[in-house]
């Protein structure tokens, strides 16, 4: 599946996202350094019914968000991240192994953490203003 979009659209284009991989709980978003994979993140946990601010966790490394009262969704941002062991020590495969939905930016850092039914998530600059999604379902 491709969805081009402008952050116009952005929220159409999350909504056309979660419909499609909706029976899935782990998504690995990979993509340059502002490509806009946070921004796109939030409008997906805004699908969710996510009422709070979704920032980067750069720095925290996982931010859980809640939707539906309990249910809790995993951002994960491994950017800083340089080795599998950092992640694991992070928490990144309790996360994963979870159940709950998570949704992780820099995927590559520890590839080998996730699990068989993780969604594969290309995020490109196709210009300033225009992006295109590339979702590989399992």
């Amino acid at each position: 599946m491709e969805i081009n979009f402008t952050l116009d659209d952005i929220e159409n284009a999350a909504k056309e996202f979660v419909q499609y991989t909706h029976v899935f709980k782990v998504f690995a978003f990979s993509g340059e350094l502002g490509a806009g994979k946070t921004t796109f993140i939030n409008a997906v946990c805004k699908q969710f019914g996510v009422k709070e601010t979704v920032t980067s966790p750069t720095y925290a490394i996982i931010q859980e968000y809640y939707f539906e009262k309990k249910s809790i969704i995993y951002h994960i941002d491994m950017y800083r991240i340089t080795n599998i062991d950092e992640a694991i020590d992070a928490g990144v495969e309790d996360c994963l192994l979870s159940g709950s939905v998570c949704m992780v930016e820099w995927p590559e850092k520890a590839i080998l953490l996730f699990p068989p039914g993780t969604v594969f998530v290309s995020l490109q600059s196709l210009s300033t203003y225009m992006r295109k999604l590339i979702v590989q379902l399992p």
